[in-house]
């Protein structure tokens, strides 16, 4: 049997469906959701009586049941082994409307194809499809006193752009191009993985490497700090590793795209490894003014809004870690932690920490922290105006790396914190019980849903990651005041 997620893994690569099928991964929600969606949905359509699928249901029943139901909720379809779960189906005079749900704020075509083979297999069983809509979420929702179904959801009959406007319709849009799964089906079942022999992609190393990468190619060989492969941004970078350039030394400057992170990373590997812009980067330290917070902020995103003035996909901040730099050099550690709607404590213990007079450091600050700052202004405007004074007072970490004043070859070209962490000191986050971002919203979640855990090793976990968070931006402060303070002017 096979799912349509089996039919999009076998078409971006057939070893990764075949090395896939056997694998078992935990399945963590990035977003959180403490609502049943299908429930919801149910009421927004006003549905009272319905055929329901269940996990594992025979394709026969829900078939057999075809005449006798008006709605079909979750119910399971299969044809030539390919099973798919359809949301929504209304029955009609000449056929079905089918509803698909989305739980995001605005349906793109960019995943059309996912509606193509859900319908192949209805209209492979003989079901005929006539309107064809999306309920997803409202962007523009606000929760009030309670949760208003007909106000959370959008019904749909058109994709939306990438400036999120009306654009094509759904249903010609899906059928503009036809589909038959009948020959990949077939090639997927008599086929294996001894069949298709490993073919090196940009897709392999995207973002994230492949899981299955080392199975395919082997584990790569031991790559130096100032590797060609740690050229950022660039679209040549493999083609120079394969004629033989192997440092960023050597680099084809005739085929750079010439930012000045690339500049920086070249210059860092024939400077022995360290480059820095002096002039810049001593001006950006001498903007920064004792007393310093070194500032980071854990949160938690819903899909459904859970509290008063939240919207779908807004964040509860839960915690945040605060190192204060004074002006005679003492570091002093702060910390917040909450749960549920702990918004206008976080709020006040934030302001109340943070020295009114301090520069505010923050990695990626206008990407993260002064987003959420902002919303909390926005949805506690009694608080707007104090909010408003520590806004101003944000300056981001990041600028001086993103903007290739400093490159360390240390970093290979990762431009994290926990990279700049390992250049800077002997600090790791392995060390820690929590070790990224997510991690500390599991176990958050844990403590927040009241399960029987032990909430106060939770609690000092979280504390103990935050704060490496923070402490880290201290270090990498220390770090580059002892750049400047070098009397080797690099330029």
């Amino acid at each position: 049997m096979f799912h349509i997620s089996d039919i999009k893994k076998f078409k971006k690569c057939p070893r990764l469906y075949y090395l896939s099928i056997d694998s078992v991964s935990e399945f963590q929600p990035y977003l959180r959701n403490d609502e049943e969606l299908t429930t919801l949905i149910i009421k927004y359509l006003g549905i009272d009586n319905y055929y329901l699928g269940v996990r594992g249901d025979d394709n026969q029943r829900v078939l057999s049941e075809i005449d006798n139901f008006e709605w079909f909720v979750k119910a399971r379809f299969e044809y030539n082994d390919l099973r798919v779960k359809i949301p929504f189906l209304h029955k009609t005079e000449n056929g079905f409307d089918l509803y698909f749900t989305l739980y995001a704020l605005y349906p793109h075509d960019d995943d059309a194809d996912y509606y193509r083979y859900n319908i192949w297999v209805l209209e492979k069983l003989g079901i005929r499809i006539n309107n064809i809509s999306i309920i997803h979420l409202n962007a523009n929702y606000v929760l009030g006193d309670s949760l208003d179904v007909n106000e959370l959801f959008i019904t749909s009959k058109n994709f939306y752009n990438t400036k999120n406007h009306p654009s094509s319709d759904i249903r010609e849009k899906i059928y503009e191009k036809k589909v038959d799964l009948d020959e990949i089906i077939t090639e997927m079942k008599i086929n294996s993985l001894d069949d298709y022999q490993p073919i090196r992609k940009r897709a392999c190393k995207a973002k994230n490497l492949c899981s299955y990468y080392e199975n395919c190619f082997g584990k790569d060989e031991e790559l130096p700090d100032d590797s060609i492969q740690y050229l950022v941004s660039s679209q040549f970078k493999q083609q120079m590793y394969q004629e033989g350039i192997r440092h960023l030394k050597d680099a084809n400057t005739a085929r750079l795209e010439g930012t000045r992170c690339q500049y920086a990373q070249i210059m860092a590997s024939r400077n022995g490894g360290l480059y820095y812009d002096y002039y810049p980067l001593k001006t950006w330290m001498e903007s920064l003014h004792k007393p310093i917070a070194f500032i980071d902020f854990e949160w938690e995103r819903y899909i459904v809004p859970p509290f008063k003035g939240l919207k779908p996909y807004d964040v509860v901040c839960f915690e945040y870690s605060l190192h204060i730099l004074d002006e005679e050099g003492n570091l002093k550690h702060n910390t917040y932690i909450g749960t549920r709607d702990c918004r206008r404590e976080f709020i006040e213990s934030l302001i109340n920490d943070i020295p009114s007079n301090a520069s505010i450091i923050a990695y990626n600050a206008i990407g993260a922290e002064m987003i959420r700052i902002r919303e909390l202004a926005e949805q506690f405007p009694e608080y707007a105006s104090l909010l408003n004074q520590i806004l101003e007072n944000f300056i981001d970490m990041s600028f001086p790396f993103i903007g290739g004043l400093v490159y360390d070859t240390r970093m290979r070209g990762n431009y994290s914190v926990k990279s700049l962490l390992n250049v800077v000191s002997d600090y790791s986050y392995h060390d820690l019980a929590i070790h990224d971002g997510m991690d500390a919203v599991y176990e958050w979640r844990k403590i927040d849903r009241g399960e029987d855990v032990d909430q106060l090793y939770i609690e000092n976990s979280l504390i103990e990651y935050c704060s490496m968070d923070s402490y880290a931006l201290y270090l990498i402060y220390c770090w580059l005041l002892d750049i400047i303070n070098n009397n080797n002017v690099i330029t």
